[in-house]
C-alpha cells in the first residue's frame, strides 16, 4: 500500500553490523528530539542489545535500532583481528550502509563527500532494524563471514521475529 513505508516490518541485517550513532537509524525526530517510534512491532521478541561489548551498550538499541548481536563462535573468535569490534559495531561500514539502504530513516542529512547528495532514505524508514553482525574484517580490505555464523545468524533472526533478512 502506498505510504505504509515499513510501518511494523523488522528488517534483519546479516552483514558487518551496525554503527548506531547514524542518523539512519535514531529513534527521535531531529528537529524536536521527540520519540517517532512507538512500541516495537508485536512479532518482535528478540534481544534488544548486548548489555556491555566493545564499544557498545545496551543504550545503544532504540525504538528504531531494535536489536543487534554478534557471531563469531563457528569462526572462533580468537581469530577476529585485533582492529575490529567484539561487539555488533560495524568495522568497516558496509553493514550501516546496507542497513540504511534497507531501513534507514528518511530525509537523513548526508556528511562529508556525500553531502553533495543532499539528503538520503532508506527503502521503507518505517521499519525497524536488527543487526547480525557476521562478517569482520579480512586485513585485506574486505570482510569474511563463517558459515557457521550466518546459520545461526539466521536462524537467530527467525526466532527473534524479523519480518524479512537481507545478507548481502
Amino acid at each position: 500500500a502506498k505510504g505504509v513505508k515499513g510501518e511494523n516490518i523488522v528488517v534483519g541485517i546479516i552483514d558487518s553490523g551496525v554503527w548506531p550513532e547514524s542518523k539512519s537509524f535514531s529513534d527521535r525526530d531531529p528537529a524536536t528530539g521527540k520519540l517517532i517510534y512507538k512500541a516495537n512491532p508485536g512479532n518482535w521478541h528478540g534481544k534488544k542489545c548486548p548489555e556491555v561489548a566493545e564499544a557498545w551498550d545496551s543504550s545503544m538499541c532504540n525504538k528504531k535500532l531494535i536489536g543487534a548481536q554478534f557471531f563469531c563462535e563457528s569462526r572462533g573468535c580468537d581469530g577476529v583481528l585485533e582492529h575490529e569490534f567484539m561487539s555488533p559495531r560495524d568495522f568497516n561500514g558496509h553493514g550501516t550502509h546496507t542497513a540504511s539502504t534497507a531501513a534507514g530513516n528518511e530525509n537523513v542529512p548526508t556528511t562529508g563527500p556525500a553531502a553533495l547528495f543532499g539528503k538520503v532514505s532508506g527503502i521503507a524508514p518505517r521499519a525497524r532494524v536488527a543487526a547480525y553482525k557476521v562478517c569482520w574484517d579480512n586485513g585485506a580490505g574486505g570482510c569474511g563471514a563463517n558459515s557457521g555464523d550466518s546459520v545461526a545468524a539466521i536462524d537467530k533472526a527467525v526466532a527473534d521475529g524479523v519480518d524479512v533478512l537481507n545478507y548481502s
